[in-house]
């Protein structure tokens, strides 16, 4: 298997200003952005793997949408 087999996609943010982009995720971790050789817009260079949440993140997401819904419909 070629180490391009052993990398993921997925979307990834940045841990510095939110934006989020596409990214290949490595074996060790290591987190590449795609078309974006030297990381993100706001010159940040460490990302948050965002597409595989967690059972808190979960959590704090329903929270959020619990607290925007006022009952109205």
């Amino acid at each position: 298997m070629s180490k391009q087999d052993e990398r993921l996609k997925a979307a990834a943010r940045c841990r510095e200003c939110g934006a989020v982009y596409s990214a290949w995720i490595h074996p060790d971790t290591t987190i590449d952005i795609i078309g974006r050789k030297d990381g993100c817009r706001c010159g940040a260079r460490a990302f948050q793997d965002i597409s595989r949440a967690t059972d808190d993140d979960v959590s704090a997401s329903a929270e959020i949408a619990h607290d925007r819904d006022d009952g109205s419909t």
